[in-house]
């Protein structure tokens, strides 16, 4: 097949797939006008809507904002700075402790963890810290025993938690890191910051009550 020839075929290959793209392109402004002028779903179509989305979507592709006001879902972020100023010594003893608080809007479902450093060095990234998390309210601890920072995934690689760990509104949960060092190190940097983010879902809890006297006990 001569050069000409192939430059043919793939200018025709090209021309088709146009004609495609136009085709669906045409296809999708029709189905959005048609969208533009259905009525607003009303608050008592809300379940009938979920249902038909749930019977034709898979579960990852179901939207959480679909329902009533108990039933939805949405994406958070809670971020937490650790600052040990320039130059730390890491020993025994040496403890900071950063906290955030749930608001009473809904409860807060943690699926993950992330965290970055200030500097690969060991100051930031290969600083000899552990952590240990808990929530105030009920005194529930994260693990047995405080975790090596190492251990979570950083940037955007999220350490997805095996079990999810819920804070009900209002709850504070407390984050510690402590030293591994039995004996002092000193550091050189300019800064010595750990960022950690708390990744999950708010979500509006029905039956409160009964949730939360699993939490503390009830009568």
């Amino acid at each position: 097949m001569s050069r000409s020839q192939q430059l043919d075929m793939e200018i025709a290959r090209q021309q088709q797939r146009k004609r495609s793209n136009r085709q669906r392109e045409k296809v999708l402004r029709g189905r959005y006008a048609q969208m533009g002028m259905q009525p607003p779903v009303g608050y008592n179509q809300t379940a009938a809507l979920r249902q038909q989305m749930s019977d034709s979507l898979p579960d990852y592709m179901m939207p959480g904002n679909i329902g009533q006001i108990n039933q939805v879902t949405w994406t958070f972020y809670f971020n937490l700075t650790f600052d040990f100023g320039a130059n730390p010594i890491w020993g025994p003893g040496l403890t900071q402790t950063q906290s955030f608080q749930v608001d009473q809007e809904a409860c807060f479902l943690m699926m993950g963890i992330t965290r970055s450093s200030s500097a690969y060095n060991t100051a930031g990234e290969l600083a000899p810290l552990q952590l240990e998390m808990k929530d105030r309210q009920s005194s529930r601890v994260f693990d047995n025993s405080p975790i090596p920072i190492q251990a979570y995934g950083t940037m955007s690689n999220l350490t997805v938690l095996p079990t999810p760990f819920l804070l009900m509104p209002n709850a504070f949960f407390d984050v510690t890191l402590t030293s591994m060092q039995t004996q002092t190190q000193g550091t050189i940097s300019a800064t010595s910051q750990q960022h950690f983010s708390f990744f999950g879902y708010r979500m509006r809890v029905q039956d409160a009550q009964a949730v939360l006297s699993t939490i503390f006990g009830g009568n």
